[in-house]
C-alpha cells in the first residue's frame, strides 16, 4: 500500500512539474501579435537605385546652362557672360569678346593672328603692315572688343575655348562655343518675320535702327544719346582725313573702340548689338566665299549701314581695325 502511494505521488510530481506557467510576453512580442481588428495596410520602404549626393561638375555645368537668365547669366571660365535669346536655342555672350579673352587664347595655344590687317591712319584706310590686334593703330584696354580678327581667327577661338572648357569639365560634351547665324543675330537684335531668303534679301528691308526696336518707330535719325559707339563727330580725333564722314551732331564720347558694356544693353541683355565693332556670322553671304558681318562700328555714320537689318560681309581671311565677333553657346551640331 504504501509503494502504491509513492508511485503515485512520484508520477503527480512528473506529471505537473512538467506543466510550467507560461511566460509573459515581452514589450516586442505583444506588438508584433496581430490584431483581431483590421489594420490599415503597411508602408514598406523598398531600397531604390543609388542616388550621388554630389553632382558631377558637368552636371553642374549643364544645370547652370539651362537655368541661365538675363537676370542671372551662366559664366565660363573667361568670365564671359551668356543669356537665352528668346527665338534661338542657343545663349549669346553678352557682350564682344574682349581683347583679354583673344589674348589668352593666343597665349595658350601660340597662334598667330597677325598679318594684314586694314586699319585708319591719316593716310586712310589701308594696310597697315605693323598693325595687329594687339596694335590696331589705336589705345586700347583689356576690356575692349578685340578687333583686328578674321573670320577664321574667330572660328579658331571658339575651338579652342570649347575644348578648353570640356576639358576642365565646365562644359557639357554635347555644347560648344561658335559665331551665330544671321538669323539668330536678327533674332538677338530683335528683328521679326524679315522678308528674303538669305542675308542679302534680307538686308536694309527692316527700316528700325537697334534703338528704335524697343519702341517699335520706324527710322529715327540721328542715333539719340547714349544710342551706341558709332562714327560720330568724336570719331575724327587723330584722323586728318577731310572727306573722313561722321554723324553730325552726335559724340558718343569713344574715337575709336569703347569698353564692353558702356552703353546700356538691350532687350535681351546684350551690349553692342550696334556699334563699337562689326560682328562676324556663321553664314556665306551671296558673294563666293565672303561671310557675313553685322552691327555696324565705330567708324560707320552712313544711316542704311546703321540699321539693324543691315548686312556687309568680307573674305574669312580678312582683318579689319573695326571688325570683332561674338560667340554664342549652342547644342553641338551634327555638321
Amino acid at each position: 500500500m504504501l509503494a502504491l502511494v509513492i508511485g503515485l505521488a512520484v508520477v503527480a510530481i512528473l506529471y505537473f512539474g512538467s506543466q510550467r506557467p507560461e511566460a509573459k510576453p515581452t514589450r516586442a512580442e505583444v506588438a508584433a501579435q496581430p490584431s483581431g481588428q483590421p489594420t490599415a495596410p503597411v508602408a514598406v520602404a523598398i531600397p531604390g537605385p543609388s542616388i550621388s549626393a554630389t553632382p558631377s561638375k558637368e552636371e553642374m555645368a549643364r544645370r547652370a546652362l539651362e537655368n541661365a537668365t538675363k537676370e542671372r547669366p551662366w559664366v565660363n571660365g573667361l568670365g564671359m557672360r551668356f543669356v537665352p535669346v528668346t527665338g534661338t536655342q542657343v545663349l549669346f555672350s553678352v557682350w564682344d569678346t574682349r581683347l583679354q579673352d583673344f589674348e589668352m587664347f593666343v597665349n595658350s595655344t601660340g597662334y598667330d593672328a597677325t598679318g594684314g590687317m586694314y586699319s585708319i591712319s591719316k593716310d586712310g584706310w589701308k594696310q597697315q603692315r605693323d598693325a595687329t590686334w594687339k596694335e590696331p593703330g589705336f589705345s586700347q584696354g583689356a576690356t575692349h572688343p578685340v578687333v583686328g580678327v578674321s573670320w577664321n581667327d574667330a572660328k579658331e577661338f571658339c575651338k579652342w575655348l570649347t575644348k578648353r572648357e570640356r576639358s576642365a569639365g565646365d562644359l557639357p560634351e554635347d555644347r560648344e562655343y561658335r559665331l551665330p547665324k544671321d538669323e539668330e543675330w536678327s533674332a538677338a537684335v530683335g528683328l521679326k518675320n524679315e522678308v528674303g531668303s538669305n542675308p542679302a534679301e534680307k538686308s536694309g528691308k527692316n527700316k528700325l535702327y537697334p534703338w528704335d526696336i524697343p519702341r517699335k518707330r520706324d527710322k529715327s535719325w540721328p542715333p539719340p544719346a547714349g544710342a551706341g559707339n558709332y562714327g560720330g563727330e568724336e570719331a575724327k580725333n587723330g584722323v586728318g582725313l577731310a572727306d573722313f564722314q561722321v554723324i553730325e551732331g552726335y559724340n558718343d564720347g569713344y574715337p575709336r573702340t569703347s569698353p564692353v558694356g558702356s552703353f546700356e544693353p538691350n532687350f535681351s541683355g546684350l551690349y553692342d548689338m550696334g556699334g563699337n565693332v562689326w560682328q562676324w556670322c556663321e553664314d556665306l553671304s551671296m558673294l563666293q566665299g565672303r561671310r557675313v558681318l553685322r552691327g555696324a562700328s565705330w567708324g560707320d555714320s552712313n544711316p542704311d549701314n546703321l540699321l539693324a537689318s543691315y548686312r556687309a560681309d568680307g573674305t574669312p581671311d580678312r582683318r579689319y581695325a573695326f571688325v570683332g565677333f561674338r560667340c554664342v553657346l549652342a547644342v553641338e551640331s551634327s555638321r
